[in-house]
């Protein structure tokens, strides 16, 4: 399915690839390298609906895809947004030192600790020498705030219930005693913004060279995600101006592809789909029933751009290769194709140029 375009440029942006074949090859084999995921082969589309699919005849309607009208997001980087990142990095340079006093939201603890459930230490529950930050919210509701104000030395004990939805069975709901020695009480230090810090910390030397190069880099990266919003925006107004009629097999070819890939992802996790997929809060019905819908609407927009690409005679060249196995890493565009897939890695840049001719030819509302 596609989310959106992708500028190469642009590090952080998450490439996907159109295609029958997995529209997450490309992106999850450049992750992954060479590591073998699966047996499982993917399905493939027939030769009949491939020839189908690049002739643009499951398009009954096209929609208008030259002049397409869009609202361009602001780009304004303010100075608070500078100061953000200064903060940012600030933070991430904080010390923190012991102090003889009790013990504040913020502050850093070292703990020792043992949790009982049913007056028996649970499995997880024991631990030495451990720094907490209080307020952090690592451990579960209550322990945090249980230590506010508790001194170097003083044992607490603390009578906590953890969540419903926590991961263990045993656990999950289940009151506990956690008995807890605080071993030192550590506030934190904030280092001094000024030359010196910013030398020692960054490529840059002074402060104002820091505000003046993050406040280049933040306006490149909002015209970046401009530009990405726009490509997406006039993209899915000609995807929903279109009549499609995608065939139920390569439907189904899609929807099995990307359950492919994902059974894929969990492997390299450990655990089975299922598993991976508590984790986020869904269960196989619902997340089967979200792949359906993106290989229906992944389809349609296949067939829109093949449609477009016929119509301005678009195609995928040699030179178009060679840079999307440059900038997913690959040794060659040889290698590319190997893993991926070959119609994945067609589908990947068709869209991307497909994409670039509307936007290139839409229309600032």
């Amino acid at each position: 399915m596609y989310l959106g375009p992708c500028d190469r440029d642009d590090a952080g942006c998450s490439k996907k690839a159109d295609s029958a074949q997995d529209t997450t090859a490309v992106e999850t084999t450049a992750q992954a390298g060479s590591t073998e995921t699966s047996a499982a082969e993917p399905p493939v589309v027939s030769e009949e609906l491939k020839s189908a699919l690049e002739e643009g005849q499951w398009v009954e309607k096209l929609g208008t895809y030259v002049g397409v009208t869009y609202t361009p997001l602001a780009i304004d980087i303010s100075d608070e947004d500078i100061e953000a990142q200064l903060e940012s990095l600030v933070s991430a340079n904080v010390t923190y030192e012991e102090v003889d006093r009790a013990a504040q939201k913020e502050d850093t603890v070292n703990i020792d600790y043992v949790g009982k459930k049913d007056g028996v230490a649970f499995e997880g529950g024991t631990a030495s020498g451990t720094d907490l930050t209080l307020g952090s919210g690592q451990f579960i509701d209550g322990f945090e705030d249980g230590l506010i104000g508790a001194e170097k030395g003083e044992k607490r004990t603390l009578n906590l219930t953890f969540p419903e939805a926590y991961p263990s069975e045993e656990l999950a709901g289940a009151a506990v005693v956690f008995e807890v020695t605080v071993n030192a009480v550590k506030e934190p230090v904030k280092p001094e913004v000024n030359d010196e810090f910013i030398a020692a910390k960054t490529e840059y030397a002074t402060v104002d060279e820091f505000r003046d190069k993050t406040r280049e880099q933040m306006e490149e990266s909002a015209r970046n995600n401009a530009l990405q919003q726009k490509k997406s925006d006039v993209f899915l107004k000609v995807v929903g101006d279109s009549t499609v009629n995608a065939p139920e097999e390569y439907v189904r070819v899609m929807y099995e592809n990307q359950k492919l890939a994902a059974n894929q992802q969990a492997q390299m996790y450990g655990m089975d789909l299922e598993t991976m997929l508590s984790f986020y809060g869904m269960d196989m019905e619902s997340f089967e029933a979200s792949l359906r819908d993106a290989a229906e609407e992944g389809s349609r927009q296949n067939a829109v751009v093949h449609a477009i690409a016929k119509a301005e005679r678009i195609t995928v060249t040699e030179e178009d290769l060679v840079q999307l196995a440059e900038d997913f890493g690959y040794e060659s565009k040889e290698a590319m194709i190997e893993q991926a897939g070959e119609d994945t890695v067609d589908n990947y840049v068709l869209t991307e140029k497909v994409v670039d001719f509307i936007a290139e030819n839409a229309v600032e509302e």
